[in-house]
């Protein structure tokens, strides 16, 4: 199983170095335009031919990896924001690889969407689906800025990051391949919201939420709305006790006046997926990886190294995550910490279904006990979160 389009990105992904139209070809005897000065240095290297000091280079692993790209029948793609689309063709017309076949070929001529200009990644996607008609679910994008994840949150396309400026690597190339093979793993196909269309459906908890999440969730898609960063990032935030799930539906009515809310019921489609797909339990006091809200760029690094930090615990992407949130106080429901579920948009375009609930509905509800929940649904409790719950006098797994 492979998707059917995988995107590179430039700049520190396809190649170390920055092609800028302002500060290449200003040396003596500069040709025009800019990317006439681009020349081959060697095999792996381009520099501009006014001043050999700027270069740029294609990384190691690229060329096996494009073969394996078109090897595996894949549609490639250049996904960049590079403000010279002209500077980046020519640096991709003088590199050359094998392609599948064994033959000589240009990168630029493998390249089926050459999607090079400024503006949000999102809008480059929408474009790519538009000529070719595929679901956002079959693209992966390889990028070194996690501020471009916008396209797994907002449209469900498999975002991998390059880090630490080591560029695109056949490992760092696997590992979004298993991603992504991981998330169509959990895939259960939508049939409107209609329970009984789910006969293996799981309850998982309750949320209050405003109407425009709820439509989206019962369209069969995802939460996009970008406007506030909750503690573990943007996702649909779940709790098991069901008095918890009606006070912050009033919570939201009382801080966005205007918004239309309601209750609903979150189901897992199916519950077999549900019950063995990933699923950390982390720890509140671990700060630093709740979201950073300084900037859209502190934002997306904040996403990538939770994260990471989660993969070092043994659980990777895609995963929900669960944690004991701080007592709201005031005329909150329950005493102490309390349980939430927190479940990406990868993940509920995938298998989640809310269900609006009836005051009636809400005032029958049973607490779900995330606790009791561990062993039956596979909760990976790391010893951080293990000396939490010691701290807080908290008997828990």
């Amino acid at each position: 199983m492979y998707p059917k389009l995988v995107a590179l990105d430039t700049d520190w992904t396809l190649f170390w170095g920055w092609l800028n139209v302002n500060e290449w070809g200003k040396g003596p005897g500069a040709y025009v335009p800019t990317e006439d000065n681009i020349e081959k240095r060697n095999y792996w290297e381009i520099q501009d031919r006014t001043n050999h000091s700027r270069a740029c280079g294609m990384f190691a692993d690229v060329p096996k990896i494009i073969q394996d790209i078109l090897k595996n029948g894949a549609k490639l793609a250049i996904v960049s924001r590079n403000t010279s689309k002209a500077m980046c063709d020519r640096a991709l017309w003088h590199w050359t690889i094998q392609d599948h076949h064994g033959k000589d070929k240009r990168v630029i001529e493998l390249v089926k969407f050459d999607e090079v200009y400024d503006a949000d990644k999102t809008t480059h996607f929408r474009r790519i689906k538009g000529w070719t008609n595929f679901d956002y679910s079959d693209m992966i994008l390889y990028d070194d800025e996690a501020i471009n994840n916008t396209v797994e949150m907002m449209l469900g396309v498999t975002f991998q990051v390059s880090r630490d400026q080591k560029g695109l690597t056949w490992d760092n190339y696997q590992e979004g391949l298993d991603v992504w093979r991981r998330t169509k793993a959990i895939h259960s196909p939508w049939r409107g919201t209609a329970l009984n269309s789910y006969p293996k459906r799981k309850l998982i908890g309750f949320s209050g939420m405003d109407m425009g999440t709820i439509q989206q969730l019962e369209a069969g898609g995802r939460r996009t709305d970008r406007k506030e960063a909750a503690r573990w990032g943007f996702a649909m935030y779940v709790a098991d006790e069901p008095r918890v799930a009606i006070w912050f539906n009033q919570w939201i009515k009382t801080y966005f006046p205007g918004v239309a809310t309601a209750v609903c019921a979150i189901y897992a489609r199916d519950g077999d997926i549900w019950d063995r797909m990933n699923k950390i339990w982390v720890p509140d006091s671990r700060n630093d990886l709740k979201q950073n809200r300084t900037s859209d760029f502190m934002l997306g690094w904040s996403e990538e190294d939770r994260n990471r930090q989660v993969r070092q615990w043994g659980v990777k992407r895609p995963y929900v995550l669960f944690s004991r949130h701080p007592n709201m106080g005031g005329t909150f429901p329950v005493a102490g910490r309390f349980n939430e579920l927190v479940i990406y948009p990868q993940v509920q375009e995938n298998l989640i279904l809310a269900v609006r609930m009836s005051d009636n509905e809400l005032r029958s509800a049973s607490n779900v006990y995330y606790e009791g929940k561990i062993r039956e649904w596979n909760i990976t409790i790391p010893q951080e979160t293990r000396n939490d719950f010691a701290i807080n006098r908290e008997n828990i797994g």
